[in-house]
C-alpha cells in the first residue's frame, strides 16, 4: 500500500511541475522510448527509474541487457573486420570499391553473379580478359585454372 501511495505522490508531483512550467509558457512534450532496446543512456534511465520507484532505497541492478551485449559484439566484430580489411595486402580491387567495411554494410547493394565475379576476379573473367588481350594471365587470382 505504501508503494502505491509513493507512486501516486510522484505522479502528482510531476503533474504539478508540468502545470507550473505551462504557466511559465513552457511547452512539454512526452515521447515513448522503448525500454531495454540496447541504448546505454536508455538503460541508465531505466536503472534510475527503478531506483526512484523503490521505497527502501535504490535498486542495485548489475545485469546487462541482451541487446547491449549483442550491439557491442556486433560493433567489435565490425571493428576487427575493418582492421583486417585495412591491413591486408590483398583485395586491391575490392578496396577500391569498398574502402570501409562499416560504410559497405550501410549500403544496400544487390549481390549478383556478375558483380561478385568482377569484384573477386573469380569465375571466367580472367580468361575473358586474357582472350581480349587485357591481361597476361588467364588464371584465376586464387591460382587455379578456370
Amino acid at each position: 500500500m505504501g508503494r502505491t501511495f509513493k507512486r501516486n505522490r510522484l505522479i502528482e508531483l510531476i503533474r504539478n511541475k508540468i502545470i507550473a512550467l505551462a504557466h511559465l509558457k513552457w511547452i512539454v512534450h512526452f515521447g515513448w522510448v522503448n525500454g531495454h532496446a540496447g541504448r546505454e543512456g536508455n538503460e541508465l534511465v531505466d536503472r534510475l527509474t527503478k531506483g526512484a520507484a523503490v521505497e527502501d532505497g535504490p535498486v542495485v541492478y548489475d545485469k546487462m541487457p541482451r541487446e547491449v551485449i549483442l550491439t557491442r559484439e556486433k560493433d567489435n566484430g565490425i571493428l576487427m573486420w575493418e582492421q583486417q580489411w585495412m591491413y591486408t595486402g590483398k583485395e586491391a580491387v575490392k578496396k577500391a570499391y569498398f574502402p570501409s567495411v562499416r560504410n559497405r554494410l550501410l549500403q544496400k547493394i544487390p549481390i549478383f553473379r556478375e558483380l561478385t565475379t568482377m569484384l573477386t576476379g573469380h569465375g571466367k573473367i580472367s580468361s575473358y580478359l586474357h582472350r581480349s588481350g587485357l591481361t597476361d594471365n588467364p588464371m584465376c587470382p586464387c591460382e587455379e585454372e578456370e
